[in-house]
This record gives structure tokens, sequence and C-alpha cells, in this order.
């Protein structure tokens, strides 16, 4: 075999950074335009999201793309369509969907498969797309929209994914799902979107957005509103578009629909409560402790921090004498303006105020030791708010979670104040509910004192506290039911009776305990019994993966998850949509070519500030998951034992399957070399092929390796002949799962299929480490007599 070092992208200097810079070295790329097409009413918004992708090659092309989708959206569908054919996908257990896919990928069948990686974070895949073909991908979202204290809706969608620190090596046990790649000097990907409004809009309103120009029309159901740049715009920041409608009556009120007959769903009936607290004038103010906690890490460094300063400091001044206030800023390690609380006097609102001036970012996100100083309670007679101003680039969540269900008082409440065009609202979303308070989404195109007081509206003090509901409509509802404040309704994905009946909500406000009571109707079929029902289902499963993090039984908590995800087919951590063809579109044994789709560069964040200069750019190929290595022993190499030391395993293996040298084991830890054995015609010398697990089914394992730069001469059979001749494992090619012999160009991926038999005389059971760590026993066949 021929053969050259492979050309694979160089992982950052520092791998806490969560990302890389790549460069597509001019090539093109195989995302070619992205499509929105909303339609808003009501409160919900039903989005399809298209993504187009052409391959360009003269191979078959496998294409992996890490890109946002709304943290409280329910992914409620997926296809895509090639040549004419749309294919519907459906959602499966995880690793089920993951198996079909790659089963489907053997068989010469064009495939789809999108998974989950955070509640704002997915991976699609598609494999086989023929050379020259295009593939449109579908994905549709259901998501609540957010109330405005100006009065409006805003609707909101994400673009692009940021890198997010993660920490010591060991700490984000999918670390490697999150890595972010990011190309210098962007993409050429752009955007266009269709939204239509059916809500009445609030006389003399209209649509309008602080992230993009709009061209505005009108449709069947209302005003509708485009992209006003010629050819879209880049992916590089959140989409908001917002639109004012009358004032909202104070109360209850309810959508609901029956689930369509034949459905999975059928017979059960499905709402979206929706709850108008009192307006601001209406709101007794209370003493206030202030903490804000200030994000100075290096992602927040330029605009992010700018406009951080100035929300703080309107929070600062809408401050009295009878109030409190600490400010902690933190990176590496949580730095207080004063030791302790102090009267909120005006002369310390100037100290704080030019203290929060001075304020530079830099170094990495530990926001755990910060939380913990801010949430030691203060004065029971006084509403503690922790606001936590932060862009949320970090990838260990939990943590964070798991200390705000531990540590806050319960008087206190946390609100999450998200400042940026990327930001992570998988972790800002689930603080704000973990804290029993709001999440403010702030772009940094905002005038910062409109996002001052709406965040202000949000925090005076909670106006409803305690909700309960109750009633013989109501067959189950939110499990946490959150506070209302002055000036933000809640949206509460509810399920119902079908024949109707009394729904009623109680609480506690500062005059007492109050109720409301809404009769609800028989339902009837709606064309919007399929969002209401997803977005049960993933207010569910929000609710469940916050448990999780407290739980004493995660695995009970993770059965409950995947459940309601196949039940209600929706995407969640355990379930996943895969879409495959019918028919077979390449043929299976050619080579195929396997690209990463990068990200822009989040609008306002540098690479400097995310902790990536320090990268050498890198090429486009997947980074290997597992290494064949095949070499030719000297005459002389002596039979050693492996041992568990020397392997830094946990235990023998006879395997040549290694990992890449994880860093909680020795970066020496490899395999020993055994007898004396030929090596297939024309290996000269030592070489490494790198490859990744892509399928298990029993016995029989298959690979994609990654064809080095300069080329190889490909052959299966000789491949599973060195192993063989070697000691290491008897292994029998699947020629219909592998790819042809002949030369393959660098950059290709070759498939091998092997079907793993142990030789007679090894132990009773030979057990082979796999990359993922998983180990296989496959009993040996019996000795000949």
């Amino acid at each position: 075999m021929s053969h050259a070092a492979a050309v694979l992208a160089t992982p950052p200097s520092n791998p806490s950074a969560g990302g890389r810079l790549v460069t597509a070295d001019g090539r093109p790329l195989p995302l070619t335009g992205t499509r929105l097409t909303a339609h808003a009413a009501g409160g919900l918004c039903r989005v399809l999201l298209q993504q187009r992708f052409h391959n360009p090659h003269a191979e078959p092309l496998r294409v992996t793309y890490l890109f946002p989708l709304p943290h409280d959206g329910a992914v409620s569908g997926f296809a895509f369509t090639i040549g004419g054919r749309r294919v519907v996908g459906e959602v499966d257990r995880l690793k089920a969907a993951r198996d079909r896919f790659e089963q489907a990928i053997l068989e010469g069948k064009t495939a789809g498969l999108l998974e989950q990686v955070r509640g704002s974070v997915f991976t699609q895949e598609l494999g086989n797309v023929p050379p020259g073909a295009e593939v449109v991908a579908e994905i549709t979202v259901d998501q609540r929209l957010a109330w405005l204290p100006e009065g409006a809706w805003e609707w909101r969608f994400p673009t692009a994914v940021a890198p997010r620190y993660q920490g010591a090596p060991g700490r984000v046990a999918d670390a490697d799902r999150l890595q972010v790649e990011v190309a210098e000097g962007g993409v050429p990907v752009r955007l266009t979107l269709s939204l239509e409004v059916a809500d009445p809009l609030a006389e003399g309103g209209t649509l309008s957005s602080p992230t993009h120009a709009l061209r505005l029309g009108h449709g069947g159901a209302g005003l509708t509103a485009a992209l006003a740049a010629a050819g879209g715009a880049p992916l590089d920041r959140d989409v908001a578009i917002r639109w004012p409608v009358a004032a909202r009556q104070v109360g209850a009120s309810l959508q609901a629909a029956l689930a369509a007959p034949g459905s999975r769903l059928a017979g059960r009936a499905f709402g979206l409560l929706t709850l108008v607290p009192p307006r601001p004038e209406a709101v007794r103010a209370v003493a206030r402790d202030l903490i804000v906690l200030l994000d100075t890490s290096g992602s927040m460094s330029g605009q992010p921090l700018d406009m951080a300063r100035q929300v703080v400091a309107a929070l600062v001044e809408s401050l009295g004498d009878e109030d409190r206030l600490e400010l902690i800023e933190f990176s590496d390690a949580p730095r207080r303006w004063k030791r302790g609380p102090g009267a909120a006097t005006a002369r310390a609102r100037q100290e704080a105020l030019a203290w929060l001036a001075g304020l530079r970012a830099g170094g990495c996100t530990e926001m755990g030791q910060a939380l913990l100083e801010a949430l030691a309670p203060l004065r029971e007679d006084a509403q503690r708010q922790v606001i936590l101003v932060t862009d949320g680039q970090i990838s260990f969540e939990d943590e964070i979670m798991r200390t705000l269900l531990h540590r806050l008082p319960p008087a206190s409440r946390l609100h999450a104040v998200a400042v940026g065009d990327a930001v992570n609202r998988s972790l800002t979303g689930p603080a704000a509910r973990a804290g029993r308070g709001v999440e403010v989404v702030i772009g940094l195109d905002e005038p910062s004192e409109v996002a001052a007081a709406r965040l202000l509206a949000r925090t005076v003090a909670p106006v409803v506290t305690g909700l309960t509901l109750s009633g013989p409509a109501l067959r189950a509802g939110v499990a946490h039911a959150p506070d209302l404040f002055a000036g933000a309704p809640a949206l509460l994905p509810v399920e119902l009776d079908p024949d109707g009946g009394a729904l009623t909500v109680r609480g506690r406000t500062a005059g007492g305990e109050f109720t409301w009571t809404v009769q609800v109707a028989a339902a009837e079929p709606a064309t919007r019994a399929g969002a209401l029902s997803a977005l049960y289902a993933r207010e569910q499963v929000e609710a469940l993966e916050l448990e999780r993090t407290i739980a004493s039984d995660a695995k009970a908590v993770d059965r409950q998850v995947e459940a309601l995800g196949l039940q209600f087919q929706i995407s969640t951590r355990l379930t996943s949509w895969v879409a495959i063809s019918g028919e077979v579109t390449v043929d299976p044994r050619d080579p195929t070519r396997h690209e990463v789709m990068p990200q822009a560069l989040p609008h306002g964040l540098s690479v400097v500030g995310l902790g990536l200069r320090a990268c050498a750019p890198a090429s486009l190929v997947h980074p290997p998951l597992a290494s064949l290595s095949f070499a030719a022993p000297s005459p002389t190499t002596r039979p050693l034992e492996a041992d568990e030391e020397e392997l830094g395993l946990r235990g023998p293996s006879r395997s040549v399957l290694r990992d890449s040298p994880p860093r909680h084991r020795s970066p020496s830890a490899g395999f020993r070399e055994r007898p004396p054995a030929a090596a297939p015609s024309g290996t000269a010398a030592p070489f490494t092929l790198h490859a990744r697990l892509v399928l298990r089914r029993g016995r029989r394992l298959t690979f994609e390796v990654v064809v080095p730069d300069g080329g190889l001469a490909w052959d299966a059979g000789a491949v599973a002949g060195l192993l063989t001749a070697l000691g290491l494992v008897q292994a029998v090619v699947v020629s219909a799962a592998t790819t042809a012999p002949g030369h393959l160009a660098a950059g290709t991926l070759a498939r091998l299929t092997l079907t793993l038999e142990p030789q007679p005389g090894d132990p009773a059971v030979l057990r082979i480490i796999l990359a993922s760590g998983l180990a296989l026993d496959v009993e040996p066949r019996p000795s000949a007599p």
C-alpha cells in the first residue's frame, strides 16, 4: 500500500476553547443556502427551516453540520428532498436512529440524521449525496413567542453557534460533539426568510427588527416580512422581529385543539394557557437586594461587554437608598466591587458606575464560584434579585443548574440577561427557569436604554407567585409553574380533557390569594393541534432535564424523556430524527467525501476573545475517532505480553482498534508488537490510517477510513490479512459493505466492514476494545480435535 501522512484539522492549542479556526482552501462549501418560512399568531410560531446542500465532488458526499435552533422550540418535523423525491423522517431512539442511518449508508441509500446536542444546538448529517446532486433538508420547529413589556410579540431565531468554554479535560463528557469549527474569513452562505403575522396589530403598529432591515408586505392572513438585503443576510446573528398588539386583558385565556384522528395522539387534547398579570403601574414597590454577576471572560470582549456595562449601569441607577447592591465580575475567578452588600446611596451608585467603566474582558468563563457567592441569603424582608449578565458560552450547563437548584434561597430570584447575537440559550433559558426568574435577550444592535427598561419592568418584583393549575379540564400541566412578573405574560402548554370543563389557576399576590377560572369547551381538531402537542411535550422534557441535574435516579428520568420524544415525535437528548430514501442512490462500494460545514464568526465576537487565534487554521476534514495501526514488524521483534499498565487501559486487548490518546489515559498507550509475520505486499514501513467506527452489529464492525494526503492504494482484503497475520484478530471482509479495491484520492473516505472471528486457541472470550470505550465480547470457535 502506498501512503502519506493524513491531512487532519489541527487541534487547538487551547482545547478548552471549544472550537478551532478552519479554512476551506477556496473550495465550495456543501451548504449553499438557508431559508426560514414562518407563520405567527396568538403567541405561537411554526417555522420551516430549509437548508440547501450541494455535492460538488466526483464521489458521494457525507456532510456534518452543527447549527443552532431555538432553545425552547419543539423540533416536530424532519424531511429532505432529493431528485424531486421528498423523504419524510421519523423519531427513533438515539442509538437506533444512528444505526439505521449508518446501515442506510452501507446500502447505498441517501439518509439524513438530526441529533440534539444541547437544547439549542443540533447536528445534522446527510449521507450518500450523489455527485452533482442537491439535497434540501427541512426542519419544522414550533415556538412560543416572547412578550415584550412595551406591548409586542417577538419572534427570535438563531443562525450561529459560538465556541463554548470546555474547562479542564474530562469536565464536559460530550466535548467533542460541541466543537465548533469557525471559518476564518467567514462563509458565503446567506439567509432568506418569509414571516407571516396573523395577529391584529395595535393602531399604527407595524413589524420591525433590531437585527435586520425588513421589506414589509401583505399576505392572506396579515402582514408579511422578508429581509431587505438583496441575496439575503449572513448567518452570524439571531433574527428578531417584533410587532405591537392591543393590550392584553389581565387574567387567563386558552387555545385548545384535539389531536388529528389516526395520529399517535388521537383522542387527546392539548392547549396553550396564557396568563396575563397586572400591569406594572399596579405593582407595589418593595426594597431590593440586587446582586449583579457580570461575565467578563474573553468571549465578552468588545461590543458584548460594552452592552452589558450599559445595561448594568441602568440597573444601578434604578436603585434607591432603601435598596442594597453587590457587583461581582467573573472570568477565571470572581472579583467583587466591595467585600459585601451595601446601601445603594447616591455616592455608592456613582462608585459602582466608575468600577463598571474600568472593567476589561479576558480569560475563561468559570461561572460556578461567582454564583455560589451570590446565593447567600440576606434580609428576609427584601426581594433578593440576582442578575446574571452573560453570553453563556460554556458547555457545562448542568453544573450551573445543579448549583441553582440546591443553593437558591426560596425568597430569591435569578434572572438571566443574555447579551449578544449568538448566546448560549441552553444556559440562560434553563438558568432563569431554575432561578424562578425571567430571561431577557439583548442583541448588540439594540438601544441599551430600551433593553434596560425591559429588564427593569420584569424584575422589580414578582406579581404572582405559587401558581397552581387544577380542575376537571386539566389532564397534565407544567411541573413547576413560573412566577408572573409585571409586563410578562406566561404561556403554559397543558394537556386537557377532550370533553372540556373548568380550569382553575391559583396563586399568591401582595394582597393575598387569587383565583382565575377558564371554562374549556370540548376540544375540536384544528390546524394548531400539532404545534400545541409538540410544545406540551417539549415543556415536559425541559422540566425533566432540569430535574435530572439533582435526581438520585438519572436513568429513570432518561426513560421518561425518551418516552416523550417517541410518543410525541420530537427531538430530545435521547431521541433523533432519521430519514432514509427508499431507493439506492449511489454505489455503496464507491469511496466517499466527508465534509464538516463550518460556522461564520458570530457578530460582535473575536477569534482572540474566543481563544482561537493561537490555533493554526486547519483543513475541513472530519477528525478521527479511532486509529487503525498497521505496522510491518521487524524479524527481530520479540513477543511481548501486554498488561494493563502498558496499555493504559482497564484490561488486556488484542485489537489494533484504539482511541486517539484520551486525555485521561497515558498518551503513550498503545499495543505491543506480536511475533514476526509477513506484511502485505508493498508495505515497506509502519504507518497509521485514521478511521472512525460508524456501526457495530454483533461481530460486524464498519469503519470509515480517512485517505491520507497523496492518496492510497486501497485493498481491504490486504488490511484484513494483515490483522490476521499479526495474530491480532481473524477478520473477514464483508465486500458488499466495503469500498472496492483501487486508488483512492486524498481526502476521501474508504469504508471497511469486518466480521471478527477469534482464532482457535484464544482465551474463552476475546475482548475487543472499541474506540468508543465499548467492549465487544466474541466467543471463540471450538478448537479442532
